[in-house]
């Protein structure tokens, strides 16, 4: 018997405490355009409900959902996003935080522009979200007219100018600086390789010049070492605001 091919993308769900919104995030990533993935859903030693909530998950879907992995302590999310990926069978390593939601083209649309701008590398748009009626209005977005050339990227110059301005600049603390454009850290698609060569997600707070997030930093870490990172000029992650709980993040551990 052989074994069944690995799905190009792995999406790493980090969970603590958030047994409230973890359904969505997990839903809105089964409902996705794109069929080739797989759910690794880290659970950073959650002291809610979410053992219950995720448990459910997996036996709904037990095709795209892996065995649930459940950590022995609190040990922050850069330590669940490695032992998540360590674990992953794809290709493509994509994120996915508890708290949050993706359209259902997002991994679609991702992976379509990693490949065209021949990227290592690639970061969407996102809508800031308030309130449970504002996540559910986020999700349904679409892109009008549908999703063909010319595609509405930034390609990987224009992507370096933009991180290394937020880089150098004295009291800026995330990823992405534009004008007119924002990306979330967690909408994050790339190659598992690159994790696998030293590009590992490192704990806050460090005193090192990049940022608390683990996945802002990681993003900045990639982009300028790599400089072949894209991004996709679409809303298609709901970012859920003011939900951050895991206590290794704020202590700083």
């Amino acid at each position: 018997m052989t074994n069944a091919k690995p799905p190009e993308i792995s999406v790493i769900v980090t969970n603590f405490n958030h047994a409230r919104y973890i359904e969505q995030a997990i839903h809105s990533i089964l409902n996705q355009s794109l069929a080739d993935f797989e759910v690794i859903i880290v659970d950073d030693c959650s002291t809610d409900d979410s053992r219950d909530v995720i448990e459910k998950l997996a036996r709904e879907d037990t095709a795209r959902i892996r065995p649930p992995i459940y950590l022995p302590k609190n040990s922050g999310k850069w330590f669940a996003l490695n032992t998540g990926i360590a674990s992953a069978g794809g290709s493509l390593i994509a994120l996915q935080d508890a708290d949050d939601a993706s359209c259902p083209e997002r991994l679609g649309h991702q992976r379509a522009i990693l490949k065209y701008e021949n990227s290592f590398h690639n970061l969407c748009g996102f809508t800031h979200c308030y309130s449970q009626a504002d996540m559910d209005r986020a999700v349904e977005w679409k892109s009008p007219g549908g999703f063909a050339p010319p595609y509405p990227t930034m390609n990987h110059r224009e992507v370096v100018e933009k991180v290394y301005r937020g880089f150098k600049t004295p009291g800026i603390n995330h990823y992405f600086v534009g004008e007119d454009y924002e990306v979330h850290g967690a909408s994050t698609l790339f190659y598992r390789q690159l994790w696998e060569t030293g590009m590992k997600f490192l704990p806050g707070n460090m005193g090192l010049r990049c940022q608390k997030a683990e996945d802002s930093d990681h993003n900045t870490k990639m982009t300028l070492l790599l400089q072949k990172t894209s991004v996709l000029k679409e809303p298609l992650y709901a970012y859920r605001r003011n939900t951050s709980t895991n206590p290794a993040y704020l202590e700083g551990l």
